[in-house]
């Protein structure tokens, strides 16, 4: 009997849509209260800046080392197998966290909440980028990217308002790991594609592993990777240190802090517009998705580097309007950084493409980025103007991805011509 196609219909796909958007939510919500509870924990612990920023950093490791491998699953097995398994650790090492009475313990903590996160991008991408049409590949993936921002804001304001509540940090870790356990078991019925292999080919043969050399051919890829890299030393440099650094700029209480960036975070609402209007200038032009994101990180920086420079120089409601600008232009930015590399990896090495982009992006920016701010707040002399010090010199680094999009452009319309997105059904 013949094979069928993967193609689920609407209602299948708009659920497989909304079981993984709900992870992704769950997943960056576990990351947030670690951002909002980040003073109480250094106070907690007696940490210094820098030993506290190890602790988003530590969650990067754990991605970056995990990536790879895990991606190579996501392409060799089900997805939806892979995303349970992960789905279940870092939901239980979220819980870990809470439980930890001592300093290893919370390292070792957000070190494997970092594990099991590292499977959920490459696996969960790829099943979303070929359940949906290629032509609304970049909305759909907005949708889902979009889960990102609003996980952020609503674990800052649950977990801001149960830090007020209980004045204890652990509170919030023991809670949102429930909801990642419970999606977990879920997402295991969810119709899923066929991984490709070869005519009695073994799931880790030599001929997949060959395949891993068309990927140094593919220029526009690897021009993505080193722009996905600067951009990544900004942005998780900003999420782990933002709450704080409003707290010490404005003495404001992790409630107050986490209402005001969970409100915030309700404007990344919009963030599908910045999909849709990318997926249209890709219809007009060979090249609209990097050329998008070329003007959205310029202006997105622009207004990064104002609120870097304003904050607590101004009152916090006049402070605001430019964070709300950089924030919502990197919420548009996430989708189309996601759909570039769908657009010219073939399938049967596209999760372990998006593991490798995302490894390197990790290690040289996702990690370094938190460390290095506060590794300046503490040679400047801490407090809010030493995170400021240290947030500054991420603005230049993150523009030279504009750059290497530039330079990707010369290669992307004609990599992206090659890549066929036709599967078969896994059943």
């Amino acid at each position: 009997m013949q094979a069928k196609t993967y193609q689920v219909g609407r209602g299948a796909a708009i659920t497989i849509l909304i079981v993984l958007s709900l992870l992704q939510l769950s997943d960056w919500a576990n990351r947030s209260i670690l951002a909002i509870s980040l003073q109480a924990i250094k106070s907690s612990f007696n940490l210094t800046d820098a030993q506290a920023g190890m602790l988003p950093s530590l969650l990067q490791i754990g991605v970056a080392v995990f990536l790879i491998p895990t991606a190579v699953l996501a392409d060799r097995f089900a997805r939806r197998k892979v995303i349970m398994a992960m789905s279940l650790i870092w939901s239980v090492f979220t819980i870990a966290t809470g439980l930890a009475v001592q300093t290893w313990h919370l390292f070792a903590a957000r070190f494997m909440v970092g594990t099991g996160e590292a499977g959920y991008q490459p696996a969960g991408q790829t099943w979303l980028g070929l359940t949906f049409p290629k032509q609304i590949r970049t909305r759909i993936m907005a949708l889902f990217m979009m889960c990102m921002p609003l996980g952020v804001a609503l674990g800052l304001f649950a977990g801001g308002a149960l830090l007020n509540a209980t004045h204890d940090w652990r509170t919030a870790f023991l809670i949102f790991g429930i909801p990642g356990i419970i999606l977990a078991i879920i997402v295991l019925f969810l119709p899923d594609y066929k991984a490709e292999k070869q005519q009695g080919e073994g799931v880790l043969s030599k001929a997949y592993f060959r395949r891993w050399g068309a990927l140094f051919k593919i220029r526009s890829y690897w021009l993505f990777v080193i722009t996905t890299t600067f951009l990544y030393f900004l942005i998780f440099a900003v999420q782990a240190w933002a709450p704080t650094l409003i707290m010490r700029s404005y003495n404001m209480d992790p409630l107050a802090v986490g209402m005001a960036m969970g409100a915030l975070g309700l404007l990344n609402l919009l963030a599908p517009l910045g999909g849709v209007i990318a997926d249209r200038w890709q219809m007009r032009n060979k090249v609209g998705r990097p050329l998008f994101l070329i003007l959205a990180t310029f202006f997105g920086l622009l207004a990064g580097l104002i609120s870097i420079l304003m904050v607590g120089k101004i009152s916090f409601q006049d402070w605001l309007p430019a964070y709300i600008i950089f924030a919502l232009l990197m919420a548009f930015m996430a989708p189309v950084m996601n759909v570039l590399v769908h657009d010219v990896i073939p399938v049967p090495v596209r999760a372990v493409a998006i593991g490798i982009m995302l490894t390197v992006a990790q290690l040289g920016g996702g990690v370094l980025g938190p460390v290095f701010v506060g590794m300046v707040s503490d040679a400047t002399g801490g407090g809010a103007q030493g995170i400021v010090n240290g947030l500054l010199w991420t603005i230049p680094v993150a523009a030279l991805s504009i750059v290497t999009t530039l330079l990707m452009t010369k290669y992307y319309a004609a990599d992206s011509a090659r890549i066929s997105d036709v599967v078969l059904a896994e059943k």
